[in-house]
């Protein structure tokens, strides 16, 4: 058998695969990312470079944090993208993961040198690309959000905010891992968004918090399927007085994919709307806010900014 399995090896002195080289080397720079063991009780076992984001970003340890005080559970199961997008309950404080390190460790030390390396990597990220950051997010914010709606327009619309509010969390998280190491963990797919060259990030708090509400702004319009040419417009109208920050949220904001906007979001939500209506219901029981709809007029945008606010502060930005 062994002899068998190297006979399948190609010798390292040959050409490797251009976008295996890439995958081997964005892996490797992860993989070197300096790391201590301070945090044991938020690794999330076998989870691809799990260790290294918990060493290196104060956003993603508080997100984790906040999500095993709530209950929330990780769970080891083979899990495809397409399963994931398309069945995975996002009410339910329990996430599957696909338990892919050690495959991934294996890939970089010898597995780049089988034959036939790149299908076997485009095979394991089908069933690693899934940002466990992103899905616990969702579930710490359905407890901060007011009470939902009823009819269905409105719960879209309160879906479109809460996904908004989620991307947000997203971008903070390439923000702080920097360009250069966002970038690696996203081409890994283990986050969605890198970070930006010219992000405000190091400027003040408050700066930075504008700025945030302009991708917030930015990315719920897209949701919403307003016409790209139209956001930059309607951003300045909601978000007065921060042109120059508005310009720069919106740039990165409409790097959300349009076909997740236009096709994969609004099909979930036509499929899922009246379940995670009711499961929401069950979530927020007893809380005494009043019902937040959002406006029928995407620009009478306001209050929800107040909201996002109290959100970002929860979560530590």
């Amino acid at each position: 058998m062994l002899a068998c399995a190297m006979a399948k090896m190609i010798s390292t002195k040959q050409k490797i695969n251009k976008e295996v080289k890439n995958f081997i080397e964005d892996a490797n720079l992860l993989f070197k990312v300096p790391i201590s063991q301070k945090f044991p009780k938020l690794v999330v076992s076998e989870l691809p470079f799990d260790v290294q984001l918990l060493n290196l970003s104060s956003l993603y340890r508080h997100s984790r944090k906040l999500y095993l005080k709530l209950g929330g559970v990780f769970s080891p199961k083979l899990c495809s993208t397409m399963r994931g997008l398309s069945t995975q309950d996002l009410f339910k404080n329990e996430i599957e993961y696909t338990p892919a390190l050690s495959e991934l460790k294996w890939m970089c030390e010898l597995g780049y040198q089988v034959n036939g390396a790149d299908d076997h990597i485009y095979s394991l990220l089908q069933f690693t690309e899934i940002s466990v950051f992103h899905e616990q997010n969702h579930r710490i914010i359905w407890r901060e959000l007011p009470p939902v709606p009823e009819e269905k327009e409105d719960v879209q619309r309160y879906l479109n905010f809460a996904e908004s509010l989620v991307v947000t969390l997203d971008m903070a998280l390439g923000d702080q891992l920097g360009l250069k190491l966002s970038t690696a963990f996203e081409r890994m797919k283990v986050i969605y968004h890198p970070g930006a060259k010219d992000s405000p990030a190091k400027s003040s708090k408050a700066e930075y918090r504008k700025y945030l509400l302009g991708i917030l702004a930015t990315t719920y319009y897209a949701l919403e399927t307003m016409h790209h040419d139209d956001v930059a417009a309607a951003v300045d109208y909601v978000l007065p007085g921060q042109k120059a920050l508005n310009r720069k949220a919106v740039k990165r904001g409409l790097t959300l994919s349009e076909l997740f906007a236009r096709v994969t979001n609004p099909g979930w939500q036509n499929i899922f709307w009246k379940s995670g209506q009711q499961k929401l219901q069950k979530i927020q029981a007893g809380d005494k806010a009043d019902t937040f709809y959002l406006p029928a007029d995407p620009l009478d945008l306001e209050e929800e900014f107040v909201v996002a606010l109290r959100i970002f502060d929860h979560f530590g930005l």
